[in-house]
């Protein structure tokens, strides 16, 4: 009876070291394979990007590809790529075997500020540095605005009401009246602080006014389709100050 018990507990014995022997053996194996996979080379793909090359990105973040562990590269890599102020949001993720992938939505620009140095500004009014790119974008130049730098800190929203008052014009131009945002050369406050459009084709000027600014554009689109198949940019000038009128003056010839 003795030696059926001893039999026992040697073969209990015999069972949990090999149970445990393999089980080290998983971890040591699962070390190992993430030894590996850090050290296999990294592939990154970015998503399309408009505003600025995929390598302006990814020269942020050269070196955490290189250096740090899987986990710390994701929460790493998005930190970097949201803190580019060209950059509205970024999804990153890790795809096996050994690729990143970056999907990045860029802050588009909309106009820029005459000043020195010039200033881009995005839909949201939110100041994007200028890094050599000016001269690749045909938008709207602000004129006569508040020209004080504090008003345009870069990376953050612009300060001046004013300023982000004709954004959002812009904005609307630009989703509502494509074909004029598309030909506005020029956006400017008066000095009596109304807001003057003109027109890169044939420097056509609208007068809107500061007030009603809706219903104004109303107006001026009514008038463009009564134009057809004539164009606005036929007049010299267009006033819509006045409620529930136009007045144009018609260009020489």
């Amino acid at each position: 009876m003795t030696k059926i018990i001893n039999k026992y507990k040697l073969k209990v014995v015999t069972i949990s070291f090999l149970s445990l022997s393999c089980l080290s053996s998983i971890i040591v194996a699962s070390f190992w394979w993430e030894g590996v996979n850090e050290r296999e080379t990294i592939e990154v793909m970015f998503s399309e990007t408009k505003t600025l090359k995929p390598e302006t990105y990814e020269s942020l973040i050269t070196e955490i590809i290189e250096d740090s562990t899987k986990n710390k590269k994701i929460n790493k890599i998005t930190r970097l790529i949201e803190d580019h102020p060209y950059v509205e949001a970024a999804r990153v993720s890790m795809h096996y075997p050994s690729q990143i992938r970056i999907e990045v939505i860029e802050r588009e620009p909309i106009a820029i500020v005459n000043k020195d140095p010039m200033v881009l500004l995005d839909k949201n009014g939110f100041v994007l540095p200028n890094i050599g790119n000016l001269n690749k974008y045909n938008l709207p130049i602000m004129n006569n605005f508040n020209l004080e730098d504090e008003l345009y800190p870069p990376g953050e929203m612009a300060i001046s009401v004013k300023v982000i008052e004709c954004i959002s014009l812009l904005v609307q131009l630009k989703d509502e009246h494509n074909e004029l945002y598309n030909n506005l050369s020029e956006i400017k406050i008066s000095s009596s602080n109304e807001i003057e459009l003109i027109l890169a084709d044939e420097g056509t000027h609208i007068y809107l006014g500061n007030k009603q600014i809706n219903s104004r554009l109303k107006i001026l689109k009514e008038f463009e389709n009564e134009l057809r198949p004539n164009k606005i940019s036929g007049f010299s000038y267009l006033d819509i100050r006045y409620e529930n009128q136009l007045i144009a003056k018609r260009r020489h010839s």
